[in-house]
């Protein structure tokens, strides 16, 4: 089986392996890094997030003069219209391939159906886009560049192995019970996401505590995710009505059905009980109230689902012997207990002022400061997600926390441009474990 798996890392890794082999090798891989590059030009917030100063600026000053191409416009439309967004984009450049012309094609190599991340793209968006992504391609020079990279990408490569090499991989089909010599495919997304990033001494660096978490997670996904399919009339009705509870928080990460919602709090489960197997001094309660957080409000019942299949592995050998009890628990989860317990936690969480209006007109142009101030200390991260109206995202530079109270966010804005954005407050964790509480949209004109 080949399956696209997106690990949100500052490079493109891939490879094909069993997971009972060694750690997986990493390499970059040339079609993704072309996507990630033409959704950075569109301004896409996911994808101006890269924490590699030089890289970034390389990127922007090599490919910054066709930020208006088709091929550009084209992939605004998509996000604004369909929601192609993160994961869904390193899938397709996963998918493509060069033929003996050095022209970008899709590759039929693929089992229909075997990515979701993939179907998220209509089949006329999947053969439509790739006009104007060879034109770019080619005017850009994009091969040349990518060849001039590989000083950087070996160096990444390497700072990755040290990461690599602390994850079970032995543990993922002992866990779930599939069929020894499992193959698939991972990829680790694109030249501006970043896990990775520079250290004092210039170096490229991973921080274990941040990638360790991601990579299990997108190896789950080959689990999990036909599980959730298999089983799915077990417990749609029910899954349906938890996502409508979160479903606007949701669609801002391009979560955008019940299904994919079960997928990645399966995910987040399994990661869970992973971490807590390996690395028992860590606080399971803190870590399931991070992914409630986000809105995966299922996840301590999963969780509470995955130690009930641990303690009877005797009574199911594998997961999908498990899944009907899984989707009982499921359907037994009581939303509105729920509900009536959030309305209380709510009252712990920070609230927040920033420093524009919605509906602001003539913000001068050039550099621009975002000042968010915050009630309450926060964990110093960032959530910043694409508007939901169409705006663009504004060019971002970089962004600082100036005291555990206040975020400053640095934009470059061009004149006589509609700008967007959305603070998502239900991201954004304060130190006592609430959140900002509300997420607010914001969209601005530029002056002339």
């Amino acid at each position: 089986m080949k399956k696209t798996l997106t690990v949100l890392l500052c490079a493109v890794f891939s490879a094909l392996t069993s997971f009972a082999q060694n750690p997986v090798p990493a390499h970059f891989d040339e079609c993704v890094e072309l996507m990630a590059t033409v959704w950075r030009l569109s301004g896409a917030e996911e994808y101006n997030r890269c924490r590699v100063p030089q890289y970034a600026h390389e990127v922007d000053s090599v490919f910054g003069p066709y930020k208006d191409h088709p091929v550009v416009q084209l992939a605004r439309q998509y996000q604004n219209e369909s929601g192609i967004s993160y994961d869904a984009v390193a899938s397709y450049g996963l998918h493509l391939t060069l033929n003996a012309n050095g022209a970008v094609v899709l590759d039929d190599s693929f089992l229909e159906g075997s990515d979701n991340s993939f179907d998220r793209w209509s089949e006329q968006q999947k053969k439509e886009f790739l006009e104007p992504l060879n034109d770019f391609y080619r005017k850009s020079h994009f091969h040349d560049w990518y060849l001039q990279q590989d000083i950087l990408f070996d160096e990444v490569e390497e700072a990755f192995e040290a990461i690599n090499q602390q994850i079970d991989y032995d543990w993922f089909n002992g866990y779930f019970g599939a069929e020894s010599g499992s193959t698939f495919r991972i990829n680790a997304l694109s030249p501006v996401i970043g896990c990775c990033q520079v250290d004092d001494s210039g170096n490229i660096s991973y921080n274990a505590n941040t990638v360790l978490p991601v990579v299990i997670h997108e190896f789950c996904h080959h689990y999990c995710n036909p599980l959730n399919s298999q089983f799915w009339s077990l417990m749609d009705a029910s899954a349906e009505k938890v996502f409508k509870e979160r479903e606007e928080q949701l669609r801002q990460s391009a979560y955008i059905s019940a299904l994919i919602m079960m997928n990645e709090t399966f995910v987040r489960a399994s990661v869970i009980r992973y971490m807590k197997v390996h690395y028992p001094h860590i606080e399971e309660s803190a870590l399931v109230k991070e992914e409630e957080r986000q809105g995966f409000i299922l996840t301590q019942t999963l969780c509470d689902a995955l130690k009930q299949y641990e303690q009877q592995r005797d009574k199911y050998a594998k997961m999908s012997d498990f899944m009907p009890v899984y989707a009982k628990m499921v359907n037994d989860f009581d939303l509105k207990q729920y509900k009536k317990r959030q309305k209380e936690l709510a009252k712990k969480n920070a609230t927040y002022k920033v420093n524009i209006k919605d509906g602001a007109k003539n913000i001068p142009s050039g550099p621009f400061t975002l000042v968010i101030k915050f009630s309450k200390p926060m964990v110093n991260s960032i959530a910043l997600h694409n508007s939901t109206s169409g705006a663009d995202f504004p060019p971002f530079k970089s962004y600082a926390w100036r005291d555990d109270k206040t975020l400053e966010v640095i934009f470059s804005l061009e004149p006589s441009h509609q700008y967007g954005f959305v603070v998502m407050g239900t991201e954004f964790p304060t130190k006592d474990g609430h959140s900002a509480g509300k997420n607010t949209e914001i969209t601005f004109t530029t002056g002339k």
